[in-house]
């Protein structure tokens, strides 16, 4: 029976542990273990299984019913069964330990990141508040875990100088259109590559996308936009509805992917690290931000249903702080 738990262990750790590492992990086990007596429980591993699969289906289901994005929906989905694969307990059996360890151990054995893990805990913590509130589980055992505290980053958004020089250096009207439309919207890169051109209301300047949760919002372009998103539009001989579309026949639709690759490649050519399409997002916000703007029309234009979600997308800047400063408090 012991060499069947030790078999069974190292089989559920295949996928995250390397050979050496097996290796180690099977002498370890034998060596704990040696002057312990194992005995089964009536209830078997494939039962285990089967019933908390059944309830992560049902979870899942219910999350989806409930609005969240199918990308949302995949990493919970893959980080809970992860989970339940490699503990394998009855539901209702799990206890803090479990998930203290089991996070530890793929944090150190995979080299992820504190925010990768605290992505994990929060997926672990949801399906268990689930079970709990559906009475399925006594208690929800995530919810005693330490919250992981993040090391806070300043990330920067580009400047005004940096959105010039990338701009010098496009030489594809398409992608000067798509910089300028990705600053002046603050759209989420998803958002962007669901638009069409019928989207686009070139008289009142504005266009309505379709974000998180299957909410929309109106969003607004400005002249450089216009100028710039009309031109392209002009030089193109395709009959795509897309709003960006590829430079090579047939001139599919761009992707996620093909927009990043753009700016990187951009940004590489320039000399500017870390262009990507959500940078343009927090450089417009912070911009509305310091130069007047309301932090909550700010948060409407982002989409945001929480000012604190916008306040950690905008950099303070240091200068305006100076003359608030010198404003407010000058006596």
């Amino acid at each position: 029976m012991k060499n069947e738990l030790i078999f069974n262990v190292i089989s559920q750790m295949s996928d995250i542990l390397n050979s050496e590492q097996l290796a180690r992990l099977k002498t370890v086990l034998h060596m704990c273990l040696k002057n312990y007596t194992v005995v089964k429980d009536n209830l078997s591993l494939s039962t285990c299984n089967d019933d908390n699969f059944r309830y992560l289906r049902q979870f899942l289901l219910s999350k989806g019913a409930s609005g969240l994005s199918q990308k949302t929906l995949d990493n919970y989905s893959l980080t809970i069964r992860m989970f339940l694969s490699t503990v394998n307990k009855p539901i209702g059996k799990y206890h803090d330990d479990d998930f203290i360890c089991y996070l530890e151990m793929y944090r150190r054995v995979r080299k992820v990141s504190f925010s990768r893990i605290k992505n994990m805990q929060s997926a672990l913590n949801s399906f268990w508040s689930w079970l709990f509130k559906k009475q399925i589980v006594n208690s929800n055992p995530v919810a005693a875990l330490d919250s992981i505290k993040l090391p806070k980053k300043i990330k920067q958004p580009l400047s005004d100088e940096d959105r010039e020089i990338l701009k010098l250096h496009c030489n594809r009207l398409r992608d000067l259109a798509l910089m300028e439309f990705l600053y002046s919207t603050g759209v989420r890169v998803s958002e962007l590559t669901s638009l069409n051109i019928s989207d686009i209301s070139f008289s009142s300047k504005d266009c309505i996308v379709y974000g998180k949760g299957g909410k929309d919002r109106e969003v607004y372009i400005n002249a450089p936009t216009c100028i710039y998103l009309k031109q392209y539009l002009d030089s193109r001989t395709d009959d795509n509805p897309a709003l960006f579309v590829s430079i090579r026949s047939p001139h599919s639709r761009l992707s996620k992917n093909a927009i990043e690759a753009i700016l990187r490649n951009l940004g590489n050519r320039c000399g500017i690290s870390n262009v990507h399409p959500h940078r343009f997002r927090r450089t417009m916000a912070t911009n509305a931000l310091n130069r007047g703007m309301p932090i909550e029309q700010v948060s409407r234009l982002l989409g945001h249903s929480k000012l604190d979600t916008t306040q950690i997308y905008c950099t303070v800047s240091q200068e305006n702080v100076r003359l608030s400063h010198k404003k407010y408090l000058s006596a």
